[in-house]
């Protein structure tokens, strides 16, 4: 760009201006009316950031609304919501486009005002006054991007702050703009104090503040200035203050800001609309990275890589690898870093030495590091290769590339990872089979038989039915029988599974969906449920049976290797022909990603080559849609089985984590296993069974 900083700023405000504003929200009470009491922003999918004031505004019952907040004539239909009391979960709603979607707020900083304002009327909210809330509606919707830097590399610069105001009793967009005047707090880790540049009407508390030169939110707007110019901002990096724990699936710093890395990673990575623009597009467009080491998109692929990586083991640990690589401690640092991201927005102000050698040191020790929980080796590996052909592309020098190498192998060798595989068969010691007939001539009508399987191998019918049940009789009609199936084979510490027997026309049966009594959770939530097909290939030859039985054993023996194989970069892509399916190496493990319309006949022609088991996307992905969250999350929920064995119950995992609103489980929502152990032959669904 050219012109003065003005004109710079201006130029940037065009572009960046719509992303941001897309991903502000509106929030609004769960209460009659659903009032509108402030705004928030996506920062990852389904989470929104947002002041602590303005949830509790809207969620803490018969709290008095900020002055000037009324009930807005709501532009969506909104679903009822509970009031919650203090200590409870508080829902709120939050408005996106037309609707109005429903929301839990995770966290707050502060339950309550520090004191009262400077009239002693009013009620002051102490820094860093935040929020988290997650969205229990799924919905597509886009991101903005958080800053990694350090409060310390903040400028002067002009910035731009979003929201929604009332006007006329309807919640209404506003963007203005400003600049960072200073910095409040030790550090400034604290509040960013804004220019009175322009107006800061009520009701934008909570909304995204952007760099318009850096082209990245560096804080949440907090409050105008009462009686005075301007107004108050946190700063993003207080984020860190939320609690830790020490497993990643729970600590919620740790989910948000990968999640948010990923979103910009996958949408940056695959492209599956060609009019896509993005927040990397906008930073090379208004020349965000022009001082910077890395290029927009390398710093998108890299926050992506590190965000695959399991957390640090500790903010200590994680400060010495900061030091290690600065060649000294940083100083005036008021939160200690969490993330990966957190550490490599620390290498941005350098006094000396390299950027780019800074970066590249510090992804390889990323890779390399030790944690409480190990990393997927395919994370690691691919962290280092990004390392490597940067370094090659920047023209670094042989030198320093060998040193990295070598570095490399030796802290490989000092971590002395053990990966010896439990080589056991983890066979579960009772099953329950329930077997789904379709009556051709009676469509949507079926009978059913369900049977459990004791260890001894011994099929035992607990009771079938074959005059024609209609489909959405089958859940009341099976409690019964499926219950008594669960009292024969369930015991201490064991669950047993649920084995679907179904021909391959019904292999989308969501029997997982069911509930069996009012009030009790889904059925896949409750224990492992698989999918068998009682159409596979049942005279086999004794050479394709031995193949059969080889690939079973190889993944329960050893650790699976899951590979897509009809999705090639978001785009479907045709399964591989017979002959080379039966070539592949026995530990293959089949996903489907994009067959879900063709699944029985893709999942017949898996079986026939020698496949027991399989995993599958039971509904249909949009074409425009990203699926990268899917072919990633495959791989790490196999890699955490160990193998096959630990299949049914992972996926019960994921099942309940999506039923409990769980943003990080949401990729896995429709999936299914086929799971057809050669061991155990189905019961031949021609002879009937006597009925104890």
């Amino acid at each position: 760009m050219s012109g003065g900083a003005p004109e710079q700023a201006a130029e940037a405000a065009e572009i960046l201006v719509p992303l941001a504003a897309e991903a502000t929200v509106r929030i609004h009470g769960a209460e009659p009316g659903n009032p509108f009491v402030g705004s928030g922003f996506f920062v990852a999918r389904n989470w929104v950031l947002t002041c602590a004031h303005v949830v509790w505004a809207g969620a803490r019952p018969g709290r008095v609304r900020p002055e000037g907040v009324q009930a807005p004539r709501a532009p969506g239909a909104a679903r009822p919501q509970g009031e919650a009391g203090v200590g409870a979960p508080r829902n709120v709603l939050v408005g996106h486009g037309d609707k109005l979607l429903a929301g839990v707020v995770e966290w707050t900083s502060a339950s309550a005002p520090a004191a009262p304002g400077p009239d002693g009327s009013g009620e002051r909210w102490p820094v860093p006054d935040l929020a988290l809330v997650r969205l229990t509606d799924q919905v597509e919707h886009p991101c903005v991007w958080m800053t990694e830097r350090t409060p310390k590399g903040y400028t002067t610069n002009q910035v731009a702050y979003f929201g929604w105001l009332l006007l006329d009793g309807e919640p209404v967009p506003y963007n203005g703009r400003c600049t960072v005047s200073g910095q409040l707090g030790v550090g400034g880790g604290g509040a960013l104090r804004l220019s009175n540049d322009d107006e800061m009407p009520q009701g934008l508390s909570g909304g995204p503040v952007v760099d318009l030169v850096r082209g990245e939110v560096i804080g949440v707007l907090k409050a105008r200035r009462r009686d005075r110019d301007g107004g108050l901002a946190v700063s993003v990096q207080q984020l860190r203050h939320l609690p830790p724990d020490e497993r990643a699936d729970a600590d919620l710093y740790h989910r948000v800001v990968t999640g948010h890395d990923l979103y910009h990673s996958d949408r940056h990575r695959y492209v599956v609309d060609d009019t896509f623009y993005g927040w990397t597009d906008a930073h090379t467009d208004i020349g965000a990275a022009a001082d910077r080491a890395l290029t927009p998109g390398q710093r998108t692929a890299l926050l992506g890589l590190l965000a695959q990586l399991p957390p640090p083991a500790a903010a200590r640990t994680l400060q010495d690898l900061v030091a290690e690589v600065r060649g000294g401690a940083p100083q005036g640092y008021t939160l200690a870093p969490r993330a990966w991201r957190d550490g490599l927005g620390m290498l941005y102000d350098l006094r000396r030495g390299s950027e780019l050698e800074a970066v590249l040191r510090y992804a390889m020790l990323a890779a390399t590091d030790e944690r409480t929980e190990p990393a997927e080796p395919v994370a690691e590996r691919a962290l280092w290769e990004w390392a490597e052909e940067a370094a090659a592309a920047q023209g670094l020098s042989m030198r320093f590339r060998n040193s990295l190498a070598t570095e490399r192998r030796s802290r490989l060798r000092a971590r002395a990872v053990d990966d010896v595989l439990a080589g056991v068969d983890q066979r579960p010691r009772g099953e329950a089979q329930l077997e789904i007939i379709p009556r051709g001539w009676e469509p949507d009508r079926f009978d059913w038989r369900v049977t459990v399987v004791p260890e001894n191998g011994e099929v035992d019918c607990v009771q079938e039915d074959f005059h024609g049940t209609p489909a959405a009789e089958l859940p009341v009609r099976l409690a019964g029988p499926l219950a008594e199936a669960f009292r024969r084979c369930d015991e201490p510490g064991h669950t047993a599974p649920l084995n679907l027997a179904v021909p391959g026309s019904l292999m989308a049966f969501a029997a997982d969906a069911w509930r069996l009594a009012p009030g009790e959770p889904a059925l896949g939530t409750l224990r492992p449920l698989v999918v068998r097909r009682t159409d596979s290939p049942g005279d086999e030859d004794p050479e394709a049976a031995e193949e059969r039985l080889g690939r079973w054993r190889s993944l329960h023996h050893g650790r699976p290797a899951p590979e897509v194989l009809d999705c090639d970069q978001a785009v479907a892509a045709d399964l591989p022909d017979d002959e080379a399916l039966r070539g592949r190496p026995r530990d293959l493990l089949p996903v489907l990603c994009r067959s879900a319309e063709t699944a029985p006949e893709a999942l017949h022609r898996l079986i026939r080559c020698g496949y027991s088991v399989a995993l599958w996307r039971r509904e249909p992905v949009g074409a425009d849609r990203v699926c990268a969250d899917f072919h990633r999350g495959v791989p790490r929920t196999v890699h955490a089985a160990g193998t096959a064995a630990g299949l049914p119950a992972a996926l019960a995992v994921l099942r309940s984590a999506v039923a409990a609103g769980v943003p990080e489980a949401y990729w896995s929502d429709g999936l299914a296993l086929l799971y057809d152990d050669p061991t155990r032959p189905l019961p031949g669904t021609d002879e009937l069974l006597e009925t104890p």
